[in-house]
């Protein structure tokens, strides 16, 4: 069963095609049940340093962490929730929504931060891949 959390993941692009092409095939003969299913609701994969830094600032973990942690209503009492100014966590909301990392749902005249998809938790992934994984063997020259 797929469970409630966004799993984000570092240059694992190709992997999750793999594991989705192999669910897609188990579906398609008849297969049913754990699987075919896929471990997190959705998966979010970053392959740039470039987001990835974005991602990683502290201010911007601090925010996803309060997401989860206090599920704030509005963007002014997540920035209560943090202790920060209301403009610095509105453009730091805006970033992780740019990243994918959360969205927005209207909350009375405000918007309400949430995790992408309906999330609750969060899992990071960040793994490099060894030259093995890349069809060459460790130590192997040209």
């Amino acid at each position: 069963m797929t469970d409630d959390t966004l799993k984000i993941t570092f240059k694992q692009q190709e992997q999750h095609r793999d594991a989705a092409r192999e669910r897609l095939e188990r579906a398609e003969t008849g297969e049913r049940g754990d699987a075919i299913e896929q471990g997190a609701r959705f998966v979010l994969n970053f392959e740039t340093f470039d987001d990835i830094a974005r991602l990683m600032r502290t201010s911007n973990l601090e925010l996803i962490e309060a997401i989860v942690a206090d599920r704030p209503d509005s963007i002014r009492a997540t920035a209560t929730a943090v202790d920060r100014d209301y403009r610095e966590v509105h453009r730091n909301l805006e970033e992780l929504e740019d990243l994918g990392v959360i969205e927005f749902e209207a909350a009375g005249r405000g918007k309400r931060p949430v995790l992408r998809a309906g999330a609750e938790h969060v899992d990071f992934s960040i793994r490099f891949p060894s030259q093995a994984e890349n069809g060459e063997l460790p130590g192997a020259s040209v």
